[in-house]
């Protein structure tokens, strides 16, 4: 009995996908980071279908837009791509919510102008919205088949498995994301909270003295805050760290970690920063915040309420322990408070003077 090779090469094809789909979605359960996950799934879509060029786009919400973000076969020099809900195929999906299957574009779609026609190698592509909750999340772009031929309907059958797989997989590391940042995240202000900074400035005093590099530590009291809590209530007081941690967040770097200590103390890690320039960095966060105007008192519309903050500033040295770098940046920060307040302090060692 002869054998059919279209038939033979059908079923190879079938359980060669079948395989790569199946260690896609082992994968992509092990995976907990959102950005590294999308990254994954488009390079692996692109082997899965033998594609030359595959795109996932994220919606946004608020703006009813949708943004590029990750690719694989696209030009990096084109810039960012963005695209509005109803706006061109990918904005169509999007808006209806349906998979869009196009065999041969010139054809479907003759009114369609030379310009975005030559930016495809093929003339059939696949578009499906990534849904999770019956939400769509984004939308995943498949064309250019490395062989040239077009999509069929089965191509799309296999195009949105792939996108419910992996709409699973995204909204689990959305979760764990989530879960993570109440675990880490104070709810009041939106800056780390006290466990979290205790565990990061040990693993920074770890990288220290292993790579011998710079470290620098901020302490921070909001000067006079119970009696500014009194004269203006507690949701006063509330609304006021929220933007005392706005101010911090909009003057530290990203590399740094700016946490919520206390009820009205707050603590930057500065990694890779001497003594000298950590005062400079507090310097600055002091002046921000004597200048910030807050909640106007209640007693008058007319009146203007100012906070200031005392800081205390400690470098690590090699030896020092996460206690001993607390302790004496709270000892300059004490020093700040008893010098009269709204200054910074850098914590002297009685063997070294000056910084």
């Amino acid at each position: 009995m002869e054998t059919n090779p279209s038939l033979q090469k059908n079923v190879s094809e079938y359980k060669r996908f079948c395989d790569l789909f199946s260690q896609m979605c082992m994968a992509m359960g092990s995976i907990v980071d959102t950005e590294k996950l999308i990254s994954y799934f488009v390079n692996k879509s692109a082997e899965l279908f033998r594609v030359n060029r595959v795109s996932f786009m994220l919606l946004d919400r608020a703006t009813q837009e949708l943004s590029l973000e990750s690719s694989q076969g696209i030009d990096a020099s084109v810039g960012e791509i963005k695209m509005k809900v109803g706006e061109a195929f990918g904005g169509w999906v999007a808006k209806e919510g349906t998979p869009l299957l196009v065999k041969d574009v010139e054809e479907e779609y003759p009114d369609l102008s030379k310009n975005r026609l030559l930016r495809y190698a093929s003339k059939s592509f696949i578009i499906v919205p990534v849904k999770i909750k019956d939400e769509i999340a984004g939308i995943l772009n498949i064309t250019d088949k490395k062989d040239q031929k077009a999509f069929s309907e089965d191509d799309l059958k296999m195009v949105s498995l792939a996108s419910r797989y992996f709409a699973m997989a995204l909204e689990n590391t959305r979760l764990t994301e989530k879960n993570k940042d109440l675990d880490t995240i104070d709810h009041l202000t939106g800056l780390f909270n006290h466990r979290y900074f205790q565990e990061q400035l040990l693993e920074e005093i770890y990288r220290a003295e292993r790579y011998h590099h710079h470290l620098s530590l901020l302490m921070m009291d909001i000067d006079n805050f119970k009696d500014y809590n009194q004269a203006n209530g507690y949701p006063v007081g509330d609304s006021a760290l929220r933007q005392m941690a706005l101010i911090i967040k909009d003057n530290t770097r990203k590399v740094d970690v700016a946490s919520r200590y206390g009820p009205e103390e707050f603590a930057v890690i500065l990694p890779e920063i001497k003594a000298r320039e950590a005062l400079m960095a507090a310097e600055k966060l002091r002046e921000k915040i004597a200048s910030a105007v807050f909640a106007r008192d209640r007693q008058s519309a007319f009146e203007i309420t100012r906070l200031t903050v005392s800081i205390g500033v400690c470098d690590y040295k090699i030896g020092t322990t996460k206690e001993e770098l607390i302790s004496r940046a709270e000892t300059a920060l004490a020093e700040a408070k008893q010098k009269g307040k709204n200054k910074v302090i850098v914590y002297s060692r009685p063997w070294k003077f000056g910084l």
